[in-house]
């Protein structure tokens, strides 16, 4: 039916724009940016990787990254705004570091917890296609190399 063509071309279109190199055993989900609508009134492009990308959101004990990317999010705030916006009032905050991977200039922000999940991680970059944000939960004893692993792996294309 043309309704579920539809839906599949923008799933497809998702993934087109925005794509991870996984860690091993994880596997990524197409979704859209909840919340978070484009010029076209379509949902902004994001995905979910982990090795169970359906229990993530509701399962702390799963590993996992959310990576969005927002044109509208980038004409309001630059990356370091935007991981200021995002604080952990429980955790216990590192400071924040920057670093470029994967061409993209990282404004990286961790935070311990004592509840829910024990380690989050804010990322935010710019590029020409607008905002990315990459919020991580690394495995246990994953550290700032596994994070950086899959920030280096996060790539963006160009719309058309």
């Amino acid at each position: 039916d043309l309704h579920k063509a539809i839906r599949r071309q923008r799933q497809l279109g998702i993934r087109d724009r925005v794509t991870v190199t996984l860690p091993t055993g994880w596997r990524a989900a197409g979704t859209g940016w909840a919340g978070q609508y484009g010029d076209d009134g379509d949902l902004e492009p994001a995905l979910v990787v982990s090795p169970d990308p359906a229990r993530w959101a509701v399962d702390p004990s799963v590993p996992g990254a959310f990576v969005g990317l927002s044109a509208s999010i980038a004409r309001r705030t630059d990356a370091e705004g935007f991981v200021a916006e995002r604080p952990h009032a429980d955790c216990v905050a590192a400071p924040v570091r920057r670093t470029r991977l994967g061409g993209v200039d990282w404004v990286v922000a961790g935070y311990a917890c004592p509840r829910g999940r024990p380690v989050i991680v804010e990322a935010a970059g710019t590029t020409p296609a607008g905002l990315l944000y990459v919020q991580v939960v690394p495995p246990p004893g994953g550290g700032s190399a596994f994070v950086d692993a899959l920030l280096a792996g996060v790539r963006v294309r160009p719309p058309g």
